[in-house]
């Protein structure tokens, strides 16, 4: 949005629409990225790298490729180790790279992406330079987790003057404090950034990785301040899907199901061909 707009309605900002391939839109994608053999070229991301895997194991071209999903909890499961730049992520079928280079070919996609979609929306060109990057991560994350990030960021292009590492509950409560809470006092609409000074409210970031909870007071001069340490875990919504593979793994047995993933190799939907 032009900051006008900001100024007027600063919850109206735009946000990009994923097309699934299946008629389905969504302001969500996967975390998910597909890369060319050899591990240094990005060939497809989110929706579209589901789709294009599928296609090259109908055709018999998937071998060799690097298929990464939910990447950003594996970094997190990572945390009881000392997180490095060295350190790598294995891909669907035990394939591994550098973790650094998947998530700079993500975060790259995400800046490349955002450019080509605003020159399509706006009249006239936004140099990369006068871009100011966020990267929003998990409260609990450790200082090394967010450094990583930083790294990641940088690597994939970013200036280390125009990026910024943000909270998710911080930027969730800023982005709330502008939103009308649905509930009546004295016949008037209260929203949180008409709460005055001294007053404490609490963020609760159920996501699809993890769930973040932080407590946040007024300030007097409009800002919030964290009262309460940030806490929560690995609880996100992924954990259902974890469930059911694992429902399916005492069902037919570890090896069968390793067998038949490496065999097939689909994706979601052939957890229905197990059961039979």
């Amino acid at each position: 949005m032009f900051s006008h707009e900001f100024e007027s309605e600063p919850t109206k900002g735009f946000v990009k629409q994923w097309h699934s391939g299946s008629s389905i839109i969504t302001e969500k994608t996967p975390t998910v990225v597909l890369i060319k053999p050899g591990g240094n070229e990005l060939e497809a991301f989110g929706y579209d790298a589901e789709n294009r895997y599928k296609e090259l194991i109908e055709q018999g071209e998937h071998e060799g490729y690097y298929y990464f999903q939910r990447f950003k909890m594996k970094l997190h499961k990572e945390m009881g180790d000392k997180i490095d730049l060295n350190m790598t992520l294995k891909d669907e079928m035990g394939q591994t790279l550098p973790a650094i280079n998947v998530f700079a070919m993500a975060i790259e996609y995400l800046v490349n992406d955002m450019h080509d979609v605003t020159k399509d929306r706006i009249s006239g060109v936004i140099q990369k330079s006068e871009v100011h990057w966020v990267i929003t991560v998990p409260a609990i994350w450790t200082d090394s987790a967010k450094q990583f990030m930083r790294k990641a960021g940088e690597q994939a292009g970013i200036d280390e003057r125009k990026l910024s590492i943000a909270l998710e509950p911080e930027a969730a409560s800023i982005f709330c404090r502008h939103l009308p809470v649905e509930k009546r006092i004295d016949t008037s609409n209260v929203c949180i950034a008409s709460f005055p000074a001294g007053t404490k409210y609490m963020v609760l970031d159920a996501g699809g990785g993890t769930i973040d909870i932080t407590v946040h007071e007024v300030q007097p001069n409009g800002s919030v301040k964290e009262i309460e340490a940030a806490s929560g875990g690995g609880w996100g919504g992924t954990l259902v899907d974890q469930a059911f593979e694992e429902l399916i793994i005492d069902i037919v047995g570890k090896k069968v199901y390793q067998d038949f993933k490496r065999k097939s190799q689909k994706i979601g939907w052939t957890f229905g061909a197990i059961s039979k």
